[in-house]
């Protein structure tokens, strides 16, 4: 689905990438310092295809929406003629509960028909992770169990990153659902209590991944890009 932006990264020319998110997408004191995932797929570029190859622009913006978005886009995105545009929206859009899926479904649209048009650019739509029980606190009557995903009826992530999947599969996008890669992951242990947290560990609060988040959303983009999952500087046997 990335077809002309492989092409350009295989051929050693220069690829601009724009990626428009949320806090998610944003680098903030959740990852303590650590990459966030666009500055992992960032190195991962740089890695694969060598230095200058990729020229890689984060406009997110903490607590945006997609909304948001087009009201910035012509300062954020469309200046630059990006080849590519990765858009990473649906915590925040989400908050406006089901009432309000066919308006993020409108904007998703007019988001992506208005950088194609303008600038011709291929387009990668991802899902938000989930929101994810927090150990050791009382737990919402809607999932109680720690470290799982929980869909309140003021933020059902579940409905919107079904929409961004369904809106990519529409467009013709790409897509990398987190969402669902987040909420299948099964845990092997031999016993429930050596992992009593599920999903926590990837978690900075409820809502933003930590480091080991980022990395999980680096790894589920890794496979687009044609590059390895794993780092030279990572210890793997």
């Amino acid at each position: 689905m990335l077809e002309r932006s492989l092409a350009k990264l295989a051929a050693g020319e220069q690829l601009t990438i724009v990626v428009l998110g949320d806090s998610i997408a944003d680098v903030t004191f959740h990852t303590r310092g650590h990459m966030n995932w666009v500055s992992l797929l960032q190195e991962a570029l740089f890695e694969t295809y060598g230095c200058g190859v990729c020229l890689m622009i984060n406009a997110a913006q903490c607590a945006s929406t997609c909304r948001d978005a087009l009201s910035r886009l012509e300062r954020d995105v469309l200046r630059f003629s990006p080849d590519l545009v990765i858009i990473a929206y649906g915590m925040n859009d989400a908050i406006g509960g089901v009432d309000q899926l066919e308006n993020f479904r409108t904007q998703l649209r007019a988001l992506v028909g208005t950088i194609q048009a303008r600038c011709g650019s291929e387009i990668l739509l991802a899902t938000p992770n989930p929101v994810v029980t927090v150990h050791g606190l009382p737990l919402p009557p809607e999932q109680p169990a720690p470290g799982k995903a929980w869909n309140p009826v003021r933020r059902p992530l579940d409905s919107y990153a079904a929409a961004i999947v369904a809106m990519a599969q529409e467009l013709d996008c790409a897509v990398v659902d987190h969402y669902t890669a987040w909420t299948t992951r099964q845990f092997h242990v031999k016993h429930p209590v050596a992992d009593p947290t599920g999903l926590w560990p990837r978690m900075a609060d409820a809502i933003h991944p930590g480091s080991r988040g980022h990395l999980a959303f680096f790894r589920e983009l890794a496979p687009l890009f044609g590059v390895a999952k794993y780092f030279p500087w990572e210890e793997v046997e």
